[in-house]
């Protein structure tokens, strides 16, 4: 409590009762009121301390999405910016943690209808064509592009350790318990994953196709509605990519199962291609993309549960497997999802 009053004094706000608000997957959120209107207080949690939160988050990475979201809402796109403090700046700091502010507007969970998909496909083409303008072309501080993933994967996280430091440990691990056991078992495949996303993925398309700042997590509980209207949240794994990393995600939890997106829907997958295709130019080249796209967002993510589980020795054998079980039904119909989608 002393510390949310204190970090509203930062913004000039007097706050007169506290809500809790709706918990994301690492950081805290509350609800706040005052007389000058209802706030919404995000609070950025610390690498370990959040359940499997192991992103390093900085004032510059921070600002980074924060600069993206300011720049997104001015060119028409419906989202969330933060509120500048007193210092004029949108990132404040108390007691070795970082806060935002944002104005607090009422919103409901987006459901998807039977033509699920398109409303979404035509927000990711708009937004897409706005970041084609934006002035800023650095990355995001310790992030890469998918394609060159085991590049840049530990840069960014605490504990994890490069990618070949991590197959290494695989390939040392003593099969003590069921975890250790199937990743002892698996882990050819797990090398596997890494060197075809190495050995297939075309490195010119980074110097012929356009570069953009993706969402970087544009999955159906980061879009609420209000007023009828689509709107953005969530801009915590913003990159800068080509455009389909985000087409990708949308197709995968979409037209596929949620965490794996294995059995895509060709037919769903087809009718969202062909919406973003109408609001923005997307190419033949770009859209083989698409499975090395989904294997590597997924790839990112097992690579952190080992990363994770090598440091802590503990995570749930059921989430290692449900990804490595997609990542694998991604590899072997990586040249159907291209041919179904051209």
């Amino acid at each position: 409590m002393n510390a949310t009053l204190q970090v509203m004094g930062r913004y000039g706000i007097e706050i007169t009762r506290i809500e809790p608000g709706d918990e994301g997957s690492t950081n805290a959120n509350l609800i706040l009121n005052s007389v000058a209107g209802r706030f919404f207080l995000r609070r950025y949690s610390k690498p370990r301390e959040a359940g499997w939160n192991r992103i390093i988050r900085t004032r510059e990475t921070i600002r980074y999405e924060h600069d993206v979201m300011r720049y997104a809402a001015q060119h028409g796109i419906l989202c969330i910016p933060p509120i500048e403090n007193i210092e004029g700046d949108t990132v404040t700091e108390h007691d070795g943690r970082f806060y935002a502010l944002f104005p607090y507007i009422a919103t409901e969970p987006l459901r998807p209808s039977g033509a699920k998909g398109i409303e979404e496909a035509r927000l990711l083409a708009k937004y897409h064509n706005v970041m084609l303008h934006y002035p800023v072309t650095r990355q995001r501080p310790g992030w890469g592009y998918a394609g060159r993933l085991p590049d840049w994967f530990h840069e960014n996280q605490i504990g994890i350790g490069t990618v070949d430091e991590i197959l290494d440990w695989l390939d040392e691990l003593s099969p003590v318990d069921e975890v250790s056991d199937y990743l002892r078992r698996n882990a050819p495949h797990i090398r596997d994953a890494v060197a075809m996303l190495g050995d297939e993925f075309p490195e010119d398309v980074y110097r012929t196709c356009p570069i953009v700042v993706n969402h970087g997590d544009y999955i159906f509980k980061n879009i609420g509605v209000t007023d009828g209207r689509l709107i953005l949240f969530d801009f915590d794994f913003c990159v800068r990519d080509l455009r389909v990393y985000d087409l990708s995600m949308l197709l995968g939890y979409t037209a596929g199962e949620a965490h794996t997106a294995r059995d895509i829907d060709a037919r769903v997958a087809r009718r969202i291609v062909g919406t973003y295709r109408e609001f923005a130019d997307l190419s033949t080249e770009e859209l083989r993309l698409v499975p090395y796209m989904l294997i590597a967002f997924r790839l990112r993510i097992f690579l952190g549960n080992l990363g994770i589980l090598r440091s802590t020795s503990g995570y749930p054998l059921l989430l290692i497997r449900r990804n490595l079980e997609g990542i694998r039904w991604l590899m072997e119909h990586r040249r159907d999802i291209s041919r179904m989608l051209i």
